[in-house]
Parts: structure tokens; C-alpha cells; sequence
């Protein structure tokens, strides 16, 4: 199990324990976190789970692969540095303390 706090564009934080060989984006959608839409529920073929990893997160965080960062084109406002996509990051013991922003709306 890992605690990931997910913070909505607002400021409002929900720490959640997610457990491993889930994705980050699973862990929002099953604790009913607001900010993380899934829409095509985890197939990375959208980008509504977009989310910036902590500037303390991201070299921690597995790389992004060439379907991911390509997907990332379609995001809303996407930062080359810290923009992820949430259902291409596994939860592992490693993510322990994760913490993931929201950007302003997922399109």
C-alpha cells in the first residue's frame, strides 16, 4: 500500500491509501477522489487523468513512455516536466507519500 495525496486545482487535499498493482488514477476513481475523470478507464487512449507530479516526485516517479507523452499533447495545459497521465503509474511501496496536483479541468 502507498499514501498518494491527490490535490484538487483548489487546494483541497485527499490523502488516500492506494494498494500496489493499482494505478494512480484507480486509486482517485475507487476513493471517489473529485479531478481525475478516467473517461476512457485506464486505456491511456485520453488524457482525463492528467495530473503534475510534485516538483519532490518526479524523478522518483517511473518514466513516461512514447504512447503516454503522446497522449499528454491532448491535455489541458500540460507541463513537459511534471504532467502524467494517472492510469500509466503503477502504485508501488516506492510511491509511499506520493503527492499529484490537478490541473484546472480535464479535457
Amino acid at each position: 500500500m502507498a499514501k498518494i495525496t491527490y490535490v484538487e486545482h483548489g487546494g483541497t487535499e485527499h490523502t488516500v491509501e492506494v494498494a500496489n498493482g493499482l494505478t494512480v488514477m484507480e486509486g482517485a476513481r475507487d476513493n471517489n477522489i473529485p479531478g481525475i475523470e478516467a473517461d476512457c478507464g485506464g486505456a491511456c487512449a485520453c488524457s482525463t487523468c492528467h495530473v503534475y507530479i510534485h516538483p519532490d516526485w518526479v524523478e522518483k516517479v517511473p518514466t513516461k513512455d512514447d504512447m503516454e507523452e503522446d497522449m499528454l499533447d491532448f491535455a489541458y495545459e500540460p507541463d513537459p516536466a511534471r504532467s502524467r497521465l494517472t492510469c500509466q503509474i503503477k502504485v508501488t511501496d516506492e510511491l509511499d507519500g506520493l503527492v499529484v496536483q490537478m490541473p484546472e479541468k480535464q479535457i
